[in-house]
């Protein structure tokens, strides 16, 4: 009788690990006592805020409607000693968009969060230059971003590759803009213009080339496939559970660490400081934990002061808000 139980226990343990929770529906007490009774890496639990903070809807459903990124080159690093840890919020504290968590409760969707706040981030570490996100993202959904009413995409390779054929003006509110919809132009009298900046995309294929990006330029924008357990994640470092894929999610990755032994890489979400670790999330390295996506991407911005460089005109898509 002892052995049979042993035997038992035995099988369950390992059908506990093999099992995916794809029956499971998400956001529910059943998934998050499931995966906690696992014991795995990260730990579940409700992610509220008056009402559920994770937007399933924004999600996209297929990775069909991606943009990759033929448009873009692979950045060539040199071999360099990384850090054990890291942390884009500590290398450059004077930079705070590296840290802002927004809420894509607004109605907005994750792709220009992430777009807008890694040219942010980089403008600022680069050049110092502080942005405004929240304005801008104002403005710029206002405008639709050039995007052809292609809002939801979770697209930010196609927001790099706008970016990156236009450039980026970083400019200063006058007052309330009105001049809208995206074709027309913005008058002198309710912006002025700072600074014009030249914006190239890169992509990184490797593990260590994007801790190199990172170390060097600041953050990167990636898609992640997301699954039904990962809307749960509350704590620790996610490694993926469930087979149920719901769409793709844009996020920033902003460092990287070792937690409990497991290594992985430090991630902004935009779903509030309800969500995860106060709007971040840890997901392990060296395991695909992105999935089948396209590869992490990141601009690289440069200044042009030749008057005769520099476009005579510009639309809201091109407009980033300078911090007050």
């Amino acid at each position: 009788m002892k052995l049979f139980l042993i035997a038992t226990l035995f099988v369950y343990s390992l059908s506990a690990q093999e099992y995916t929770y794809s029956d499971l529906e998400p956001l529910t007490d059943e998934i998050i006592d499931a995966i906690n009774a696992l014991n795995t890496t990260w730990k579940a639990g409700i992610n509220l805020n008056g009402s559920s903070s994770v937007r399933m809807d924004d999600l996209v459903s297929t990775q069909n409607d991606l943009n990759y990124t033929q448009d873009a080159q692979t950045d060539v690093y040199p071999a360099m000693k990384l850090s054990v840890n890291f942390d884009a919020r500590e290398a450059w504290p004077n930079c705070t968009s590296i840290g802002k968590i927004y809420d894509q409760r607004k109605g907005y969707p994750s792709w220009i969060y992430t777009a807008v706040g890694t040219i942010a981030d980089r403008l600022c570490i680069k050049h110092g230059v502080q942005i405004d996100v929240e304005a801008t993202v104002e403005h710029m959904i206002k405008s639709n971003v050039g995007s052809n009413s292609y809002n939801n995409s979770a697209n930010i390779g196609q927001a790099l590759k706008y970016w990156a054929k236009n450039g980026v003006f970083t400019v200063e509110s006058v007052k309330e803009s009105s001049c809208l919809p995206f074709s027309q132009k913005c008058q002198p009298n309710e912006i002025k213009l700072n600074r014009y900046f030249a914006v190239t995309n890169n992509y990184v294929n490797y593990e260590d080339k994007i801790m190199s990006s990172i170390t060097l330029d600041g953050p990167i924008s990636a898609y992640m496939a997301v699954y039904s357990d990962f809307l749960s994640y509350k704590s620790g470092v996610y490694k993926r559970l469930s087979d149920r894929y719901l769409g793709v999610q844009n996020i920033k990755i902003i460092g990287w660490g070792t937690e409990n032994g497991v290594d992985y890489f430090l991630a902004v979400n935009s779903w509030g400081t309800a969500w995860g670790e106060k709007g971040f999330f840890k997901f392990q390295r060296g395991t695909q934990q992105l999935g089948h996506a396209p590869v992490p991407m990141f601009p690289s911005l440069e200044p042009v002061d030749i008057v005769q460089d520099i476009p005579k005109s510009y639309v809201h898509g091109q407009l980033f808000y300078l911090t007050k």
